[in-house]
């Protein structure tokens, strides 16, 4: 599987839920009709829990960061 070129890394926000975040990151990617070719869960010791989201697209990928990076 060849990586996407356009990877969002997302951070689980105080307060809200890592499903949240999940939830309302694809009913926005649905509402803009952006499709996202991967998406992996990742945890570490230094930002928590959140994701990493790949879009082929440069301009997807920014218009994703600005509503959730």
């Amino acid at each position: 599987m060849a990586l996407s070129p356009f990877i969002i890394h997302v951070e689980k926000k105080p307060g809200l839920a890592f499903g949240e975040i999940m939830r309302d990151a694809r009913f926005w990617l649905d509402r803009h009709q952006i499709e996202a070719v991967s998406f992996k869960p990742v945890t570490s010791a230094a930002t928590g829990v959140g994701f990493d989201i790949g879009f082929n697209i440069e301009d997807n990928a920014l218009l994703f960061e600005q509503a959730f990076g």
